[in-house]
């Protein structure tokens, strides 16, 4: 029997790879790379301590990714994967697009934050002193634009 098919059936039933997972092997990788770092540039006790702690996270996170790998519960690996993409994946990812959409619209737009309710409101640049009405509260505060 070929290595590939001993591997296919070794894996079967198996939770495998997501997300989650890479994030987590992608963590360990700069965790180790950082711990080694530290350590080889600061041989003293104090780089010795802060090269442990990275290095500990780089296994513990190496551990936890490959742990999810081999699991059989499969209802809670997915639970764990649609955790991490409510709570971080898909915040990181709508920030990112945010910031991508504010940054194209610099140059024609001000953003200013609600002081009652902190919403952001856009409003065009160059209209000198605007009284400005808060989409989602009501509030009416004065900015320059």
């Amino acid at each position: 029997m070929k290595f590939r098919e001993k591997m296919r059936r070794f894996l079967s039933g198996r939770y495998g790879g997501d997300g989650l997972t890479t994030v987590l092997s992608v963590v360990s990788l700069a965790s180790f790379i950082i711990a080694v770092i530290i350590r080889a540039a600061a041989p003293d006790t104090a780089g010795t301590i802060v090269g442990g702690v990275f290095y500990a996270l780089a296994l513990a996170s190496l551990a936890f990714s490959t742990f999810r790998i081999m699991s059989r519960d499969l209802t809670a690996r997915r639970a764990e994967y649609d955790w991490y993409r409510r709570k971080i994946a898909d915040p990181a990812r709508r920030l990112k697009n945010e910031m991508k959409t504010r940054s194209a619209q610099r140059r024609t737009h001000r953003f200013f934050k609600c002081p009652k309710c902190r919403q952001t409101v856009r409003v065009p640049k160059g209209k000198g002193k605007v009284r400005i009405t808060c989409p989602k509260c009501g509030e009416v505060f004065t900015r320059k634009t």
